[in-house]
């Protein structure tokens, strides 16, 4: 028997995908077809001390496989139970992103503000226990959708920032170089000095 599985690799997860090879080795390793080979062979055989210790060896190997294919099972559960939302976590962003949004639309006030407030007033229907359901039925992944570039925005802040910090300690680097530069040269020197009016 043939074990055939298409992985989407641009829709699995890493994760996903591991799990899909590993339920695929799972079931091509004991498949009924080999099994039943394995049995007939042993069968075959008239020693009754081997083919009883042949038994017990695929016996163990199923109960193997058994236990390896709950864990598969339950780990496609944990993967995709960790991929929806709960009607008490969109009730949750709802009542928390919502007025924070509408605060935000409030303080920028104008024209620009008001057509925040109707992006948000727009976003309001969406973010209901109930249409949250129905999307995630058709395949919707809020945490893909909304979740990993709020992420991906963060980080780039966040690095940013640690760039725009490490820039500044370089220019202060430099800016100490030049100081004791400077110093050492004493027609440069007395040039800053008068500069500075300390001269």
């Amino acid at each position: 028997m043939v074990v055939r599985t298409t992985v989407l690799t641009m829709d699995l997860s890493p994760e996903m995908q591991q799990l899909a090879l590993n339920l695929t080795a799972a079931a091509a390793r004991n498949s009924a077809q080999l099994v039943t080979d394995k049995v007939k062979s042993l069968r075959a055989g008239k020693r009754t001390d081997e083919t009883i210790a042949g038994l017990e060896q695929i016996i163990s190997e199923l109960i193997d496989d058994k236990a390896e294919l709950t864990r598969i099972a339950q780990s496609y559960q944990s993967e995709l139970v960790a991929q929806r939302l709960t009607p008490g976590d969109v009730t949750y962003i709802a009542d928390t992103v919502l007025p924070i949004l509408e605060k935000l639309a409030e303080a920028q006030g104008g024209l620009k503000g008001q057509a925040f407030k109707k992006s948000v007033d727009d976003l309001r229907p969406l973010l209901s226990a109930e249409t949250a359901t129905v999307l995630q039925l058709l395949g919707f992944n809020f945490r893909r959708a909304v979740g990993e570039p709020l992420t991906t925005l963060a980080e780039q802040a966040i690095l940013a920032r640690v760039n725009r910090s490490e820039d500044l300690k370089l220019a202060e680097l430099r800016r100490e170089q030049l100081y004791l530069q400077v110093a050492l040269d004493e027609e440069a020197f007395g040039r800053l000095t008068q500069l500075y009016g300390k001269g």
